[in-house]
């Protein structure tokens, strides 16, 4: 549990790093699909399409990162998906750049945490 508290950490601590124009972040949570689905939601820089899987292996960083001059070594989205994964569940971006992004994390439907 301690695990996914450290994943959801890193996704809004992400959330206000890229939005340093908008630091407004929401943090939501409902059911989806017969899981709970926690979401963090910004107003930032956004992530192109073409970056959205690449954005979740070690060392690699959106080219709005790289644009805006944002501090970071690209492994804290790694983290965030391995331990999802590794305690049964997904996670997953959906974004438009200069609109913002949205991370779902869905943990595992089971008391297997």
């Amino acid at each position: 549990m301690e695990a996914l508290a450290v994943a959801l950490r890193n996704l809004v601590d992400n959330a206000l790093k890229y939005s340093p124009d908008q630091p407004a972040v929401w943090v939501e949570w409902g059911p989806e699909n017969g899981r709970v689905a926690i979401r963090v939601r910004d107003k930032g820089m956004g992530i192109a399409e073409s970056e959205r899987n690449a954005i979740f292996r070690k060392f690699v960083r959106g080219s709005a990162a790289a644009a805006g001059n944002v501090r970071g070594t690209g492994v804290g989205l790694a983290m965030v998906r391995q331990i999802v994964i590794a305690h049964g569940g997904s996670v997953r971006v959906e974004s438009d750049p200069g609109r913002g992004s949205t991370f779902t994390m869905l943990p595992p439907a089971s008391g297997r945490v």
